[in-house]
């Protein structure tokens, strides 16, 4: 049995936007590095239409997400490949704010879209309520967190749209030069990127080495300004727009090792400069000796991230499956160290029925700015963020795909998959009554994607 580069690129998308969600860190590096199952060369002459919605539901009521994703893929006989992909998607839900749960009621203030009001008290939105800054005419809005829960901002609701766009066009001798862009806007954020591709085949086509480079444009705009680092969180309006800049560099490998085994090793090089900071997420002042909440600041972040990965992906073709053994390790000059191993099987029921279990581990070590909060009367850090992303945590993925093909061309799937992060709930540090309180926010989610695909000449 001869390996065959598989197709999948929008399962395979919507896993990266699954695992984004599910993680935070590394995601770039990972959408950087081409997945050894994104190719589609088999479609040589087809045109293929891949459809698939995405359900994401966090525990506890927080981030809900539903993804629509559509993508057309034309394959002309030569080689040349143009492919464009729609995506809508629409995330709500309660997202942790920052701030150290403590054994008494907590009150957060911030800026609110109803600006004018005099009211003192003129409307409650969920938990939220609009009130009037004392001596001026600005509403903020108000909300309460209960003693002993994680303080979470139920106000969250976003949606983003967005375009990606890609040719690859190929030369007499074989070699193939790919250009690309996208662009995706939401309410208080927007991206646009530019990359250029080029890859040779050599050996009689057994062995393919490939470069690529990225440029990303980011605009970070909330409706109420970006705050300026390390202040105290108020109901006042901020600063205006911040950007950022991403370049990442991929430059990989792909050997088909004999008739049953394809490898390909990537490396990946980033840097991302500007305003990486939460606008949204703020972190706890405590008491040195109670744990007693003092105030609550904007959190910060700095200004430049260096990022290198090295993936190695494995496809194995044994006794009738087909297995995906990879294994990627990640650096970044925030202090972040992490490692994942991923491992599906793919699994013949009968000519048209399989199933492919998975299961992925990912353990990060914390970034060297990651506080669980701030003392009262101590001199301030440089940087300082409470984000669960940044802390120190193992995270495990269970997946298992349902597949039919239905005829020729055409598959219909079904994936469900089941995440959960574990951490340091109670750190030995700790003061005061803080010791109590459970202190890592990490993730519990599940997610389904449906998905159809189908091809035509």
């Amino acid at each position: 049995m001869q390996l065959r580069k598989r197709k999948g690129r929008l399962t395979a998308a919507l896993g990266l936007m699954t695992a984004g969600l599910f993680a935070g860190a590394g995601v770039h590096a990972q959408q950087a590095s081409q997945n050894i199952n994104d190719d589609t060369s088999t479609d040589a002459g087809l045109t293929r239409v891949d459809t698939a919605i995405l359900f994401y539901q966090e525990a506890g009521g927080r981030v809900k997400a539903t993804e629509p994703v559509a993508s057309f893929t034309l394959n002309d006989d030569s080689g040349d490949v143009l492919h464009v992909k729609l995506t809508a998607d629409t995330l709500t839900g309660a997202t942790p704010n920052g701030a150290a749960p403590w054994t008494h009621d907590q009150t957060f203030i911030t800026p609110s879209k109803t600006q004018g009001q005099k009211t003192t008290v003129t409307s409650a939105s969920g938990n939220s309520t609009l009130v009037t800054i004392p001596g001026t005419d600005v509403t903020a809005r108000q909300y309460t967190v209960a003693a002993d829960t994680l303080p979470v901002d139920s106000g969250f609701r976003d949606q983003r749209y967005a375009i990606d766009l890609g040719y690859t066009g190929t030369r007499d001798n074989g070699d193939r030069l790919s250009i690309g862009g996208s662009y995706s806007s939401e309410r208080d954020y927007s991206s646009m990127s530019a990359n250029v591709g080029y890859a040779r085949d050599f050996n009689d086509k057994n062995t393919t080495a490939s470069v690529a480079l990225n440029f990303e444009s980011d605009t970070s705009k909330p409706f109420f300004g970006t705050p300026e680092p390390l202040t105290q969180m108020s109901g006042t309006l901020k600063g205006g727009n911040r950007q950022k800049t991403v370049v990442d560099l991929v430059a990989g490998v792909s050997q088909v090792m004999n008739r049953y085994w394809l490898m390909q090793v990537n490396y990946s090089l980033g840097d991302t400069s500007g305003y990486q900071t939460d606008p949204y997420r703020i972190i706890s002042v405590v008491n040195g000796e109670s744990g007693a909440p003092v105030r609550y600041l904007y959190e910060s972040r700095p200004g430049s991230r260096l990022r290198q990965s090295l993936y190695i992906g494995n496809k194995l073709a044994l006794w009738g499956t087909v297995a995906d053994v990879s294994a990627r390790l990640y650096h970044d000059s925030w202090g972040i160290n992490a490692e994942t191993l991923e491992v599906a099987e793919r699994i013949p029921l009968t000519s048209f029925l399989y199933v492919e279990p998975s299961y992925r581990y990912y353990h990060q070590t914390k970034a060297n700015f990651f506080r669980d909060y701030l003392i009262d009367g101590q001199a301030l850090p440089e940087n300082a963020s409470s984000d669960s992303r940044l802390a120190s945590f193992d995270a495990s993925t269970i997946g298992l795909k349902l597949g039919m093909r239905l005829r020729g061309n055409d598959e219909l799937y079904l994936r469900a998959a089941s995440y959960q992060q574990t951490g340091t709930s109670h750190p030995s540090y700790a003061v005061g009554d803080l010791k109590q309180e459970n202190l890592f926010t990490g993730v519990k989610a599940t997610s389904v994607i449906l998905g159809y695909s189908f091809a035509f000449y």
